[in-house]
């Protein structure tokens, strides 16, 4: 289980949101914050490596990369219209991990060829913290399953009303951001999703 962290969509403290997301069951954050400065990303960044490595978590970074390198993220992660990943792999080492964004088969082949980590799969789902991308459905889902060798996680507007069908198309793991953040209770719920997961 994979949680996407954006401070402008959560309600209290982020250290608090971090707590409660890792104990909950969370095995990789992603710190992604589209409108923040450089300099904010940093501190905010620090912040959360401080939590990851007391918790044992993987941290990843969202787009930034030189700010993956001077916190010593575990991996930057990068979308279609970012750095690419042989650059990333020169900044970062070959010991971080590097995840790509895919939308179709296409994208997901290069991803893989290229030495990717792992890719996004997404948006499965209409969502609203990435609205201008057009959601690609489980059928995408269903291809990547069956045309990849490396780790996927599928991505985007996924919550508790249709986590059952992403678990049906093939999606082991899952990168959840709104339907854990922006909730009261984010420690149960996190769990709940943790649950389904295991189940």
């Amino acid at each position: 289980m994979y949680v996407i962290i954006s401070s402008n969509l959560i309600k209290k403290p982020l250290v608090e949101v971090l707590y409660d997301v890792i104990k909950g069951g969370a095995d990789a954050i992603q710190l992604r914050e589209k409108t923040m400065s450089d300099s904010e990303f940093l501190v905010v960044a620090r912040e959360v490596k401080k939590v990851a490595v007391e918790l044992k978590t993987i941290f990843m970074v969202n787009d930034r990369i030189e700010i993956a390198k001077k916190v010593d993220a575990d991996g930057v992660h990068i979308g279609q219209s970012d750095i690419d990943i042989n650059t990333a792999r020169k900044i970062l080492g070959h010991n971080k991990i590097i995840g790509v964004s895919t939308h179709n088969i296409f994208q997901a082949r290069i991803a893989q060829q290229s030495g990717a980590d792992y890719i996004g799969v997404g948006p499965v789902f209409p969502t609203t913290t990435k609205d201008y991308e057009p959601p690609v459905g489980l059928d995408y889902l269903r291809q990547v399953k069956k045309e990849t060798t490396i780790p996927f996680v599928a991505i985007g507007g996924i919550n508790f009303n249709n986590i059952h069908k992403v678990l049906h198309a093939g999606g082991k793991r899952v990168a959840i951001c709104s339907a854990i953040i922006s909730t009261e209770n984010i420690l149960s719920v996190t769990r709940s999703f943790k649950n389904l997961l295991m189940a």
